[in-house]
């Protein structure tokens, strides 16, 4: 039976008392039943921890594990953590402001069973925000079907060109994650790396549902991706980059690392993060980029034009 499975559920809950309950209850209610919760309360400086303890004692029926960190500690760190304790043969990573929808393990997880061989599987999201219309992460039509195929199986090149998975709807093979040592923590955030890694060596399955609501507010991780001058995740990015010079095979997956290079380039200079700008344009340069967009990214970063407040106002319009 597919719910024989145990599935970890790690949810990692740092400030986000105004959320963290939402997430918690979209766990209990799942109409999986087979999983376990595994609580990373991050120092949160808020009221986040009391929060926890009250919803623990009030379910205590559930099989929950939690740990309560004193000091706050890298995301990767964290998770890592949490990854030690598990026990499931499939493992969820729940930001503490995000929800799971009904339906999203068990759908998930009938996926991994029909192809042992996946990493991971990964559905459609539900992206929210306050006084917005909330819309999917890929296009669908008025009936709610998708409007465009979307690729399953080996994606390495797919993942290290753009952003075809939102990471949030991932339910991974806890043998395969645990085998390339989980998160690498030595990186700001998690995804891009832990994707490239898997999907080098592993295939990937879709599963055609909306799994998980993710919400989208200022004070999410996601947020502060490109913050103007300042940006702690995109050294982080250009790490994953380098790796994937190392890893890659065959021209065609260098060109995709070069259109990466180069979109990363563009944000560092838009954002005025011009040292990772350099450091991009020394890997592009080795990788092999010509263009006159390469050239004028150059002369960019070489006189650190500073558009950065434009750069602010496009964001939040569009």
């Amino acid at each position: 039976m597919i719910t024989s499975s145990l599935v970890s559920i790690i949810c990692t809950v740092y400030n986000q008392e105004n959320y963290v309950l939402e997430a918690l209850n979209s766990v209990k209610s799942q109409d999986y039943k087979n999983f376990e919760l595994i609580i990373l309360e991050n120092g949160s400086k808020d009221n986040s921890a009391k929060l926890i303890e009250k919803w623990v004692f009030e379910n205590d029926i559930l099989p929950i594990k939690v740990i309560y960190e004193d000091i706050t500690l890298p995301y990767c760190q964290i998770f890592n953590k949490g990854l030690a304790i598990s026990q499931g043969k499939y493992i969820m990573d729940l930001s503490g402001d995000d929800l799971i929808l009904p339906g999203h393990l068990i759908k998930s997880v009938a996926r991994l069973i029909d192809s042992p061989n996946s990493a991971f599987c990964f559905s459609d999201v539900e992206l929210f925000e306050k006084g917005e219309k909330a819309k999917t992460f890929y296009k669908r039509d008025h009936y709610g079907e998708l409007i465009n195929q979307v690729k399953e199986g080996y994606i390495y090149k797919e993942i290290i060109k753009g952003n075809p998975v939102l990471s949030p709807s991932l339910i991974f093979d806890a043998e395969k994650l645990k085998a390339i040592g989980g998160y690498d923590e030595s990186l700001e955030y998690e995804d891009f790396d832990v994707l490239v890694r898997l999907s080098r060596g592993f295939p990937a399955v879709f599963s055609d549902h909306i799994g998980v609501k993710k919400r989208i507010h200022i004070e999410s991780f996601s947020s502060n991706q490109y913050q103007p001058k300042v940006s702690k995740m995109l050294p982080s990015t250009l790490k994953v980059c380098q790796k994937i010079f190392e890893l890659n095979q065959d021209k065609e997956e260098n060109q995709a690392i070069i259109y990466r290079v180069m979109y990363e380039t563009k944000h560092s200079l838009w954002s005025a993060n011009f040292e990772v700008a350099n450091d991009f344009i020394k890997l592009a340069q080795k990788l092999g980029s010509k263009s006159l967009k390469f050239e004028f990214f150059k002369i960019w970063a070489k006189y650190r034009f500073n558009i950065s407040g434009i750069y602010t106002v496009l964001k939040k319009k569009f």
